[in-house]
């Protein structure tokens, strides 16, 4: 069968990588991809489609006519990119326009969240600068998040320490155009604390599949300090998580969510990934629902499916997830009893905050790493030249290991990134640390 798979990044690569290893698959193309992933992966293409250009998209699959497409990137999703693929009657993994609400509209998600009585922070909507500086004076609650309602790369979200920070945040989104444009609506939520985790599920529609837990790190430097970015590495399983923990999302967050969607009359199909924290006598509680897998936590938990992902995959973009689970005797995807590390290095820069230039063109030399069979190097941000790669953008490449233990796994991680150089590198030196395994 011939897959495509939409994005450029290491999620994408990380993707790539675990088709490859299907004995269904006979060719895998990348829109746009990049230069790395085809050194890694034989006969893997790269075919130069923008994946915010979905007629284009929609075009090439179907006259190349893929088996299945797997969608990465949040930019392809809120441009319905499924919905016309699904016009043209091709198998897709990704969720319409109408679901993929629940990651680009906050105010949606906290209300689908509501309808299921799945467990969230309380949140009030606003429209207005006004209305929403009266209700932060009257709140009995110093600290509280200020989100944009829309996708926003990851700015749109600003925990607040005190009013005064509120105040600012909702003026900096509302009035002085903080995204580049002024924002007309926004939620203000409850701030809880505690500790962080992913986790992911592949859905039909009616039925999921559990894939497994990540923990990732959004701040640039050690400590969880510093601006937030795109992600600088993650960890799975999730160390806090236990089977009854499983079990117990299984049960009150994706299944009453997959049951409120589908009743609402926008069911859901693809990866839903639940952002979640556990808070002191409260238990689970989501901050967020994204409708993608992950950009670093792709990266660890692709390496821990124990089996041949395809057939689930296809099973799910065909809305035929039960019978598969059915014919397989059990439920959930097999994943691997072992611990992954996977550790991002940045360019120069990023993630460009305060003015900061985020730089590019630097030469990246390899010419001391020597991966082994539970190593994967994936590559993001990086353009190929006179038979070597420089890099092109801010998350530029990252290293993931595998081991049955955790320290294990993430010592080795560190020795291989030792080997990859480039000028103005970055990275932390803290991913998976035990005292860094909490609060992300």
């Amino acid at each position: 069968m011939k897959v495509l798979i939409i994005g450029s990044g290491g999620r994408e690569h990380a993707l790539a990588q675990a088709v490859s290893k299907s004995s269904l698959v006979s060719r895998i193309v990348v829109c746009p991809g990049n230069p790395g992933m085809q050194t890694t992966i034989p006969g893997l293409e790269c075919k130069n489609i923008s994946v915010s250009d979905t007629a284009e998209i929609v075009h090439y699959a179907k006259k190349e006519k893929f088996d299945l497409t797997i969608i990465g990137p949040e930019a392809s999703l809120s441009l319905g990119v499924v919905d016309e693929l699904r016009k043209e009657g091709l198998s897709v993994v990704g969720p319409t326009l109408a679901a993929s609400k629940l990651e680009s509209s906050k105010a949606f998600a906290k209300k689908m969240m509501m309808k299921a009585h799945v467990p969230t922070a309380a949140y009030a909507e606003f429209f207005d600068v006004e209305s929403a500086l009266q209700w932060i004076e009257k709140s009995q609650h110093e600290k509280m998040v200020v989100k944009c309602d829309g996708l926003a790369q990851g700015k749109g979200v600003i925990v607040c320490e005190t009013k005064a920070e509120a105040t600012n945040a909702v003026c900096a989104l509302m009035v002085d155009k903080f995204l580049g444009d002024n924002v007309d609506h926004i939620i203000i939520e409850e701030f809880l604390e505690g500790i962080e985790v992913s986790a992911f599920a592949l859905c039909d529609g009616d039925s999921f599949s559990f894939l497994g837990t990540a923990c990732d790190h959004k701040r640039l430097l050690d400590g969880d300090r510093g601006p937030n970015t795109g992600g600088m590495g993650t960890f799975a399983p999730a160390r806090c998580f236990e089977m009854n923990d499983e079990k117990w999302i299984e049960e009150n967050i994706f299944s009453p969510m997959m049951n409120v969607m589908k009743k609402e009359g926008i069911p859901f199909s693809g990866i839903l990934f639940a952002g979640l924290m556990k808070i002191a006598n409260k238990g689970w509680q989501v901050l967020e629902f994204n409708v993608r897998l992950g950009d670093p936590e792709t990266q660890v938990i692709l390496p821990l499916i124990d089996e041949d992902p395809v057939p689930w995959f296809l099973a799910a973009s065909q809305g035929k997830l039960a019978a598969h689970q059915l014919q397989m005797g059990r439920k959930d995807i097999l994943r691997k009893n072992k611990h992954a590390i996977h550790v991002v290095m940045a360019a120069y820069g990023y993630p460009g905050t305060d003015g900061q230039k985020v730089r590019s063109g630097d030469k990246i030399d390899f010419s001391d790493f020597r991966p082994d069979e539970s190593d994967s190097l994936y590559f993001a941000g990086v353009e190929s030249r006179d038979n070597s790669f420089y890099t092109k953008g801010g998350r530029i490449l990252g290293v993931t290991t595998l081991s049955d233990a955790a320290d294990t796994a993430r010592e080795n991680v560190y020795t291989k990134l030792k080997c990859i150089r480039f000028n103005g590198a970055q990275f932390r030196h803290d991913i998976g640390a035990t005292k860094n395994t909490g609060k992300m």
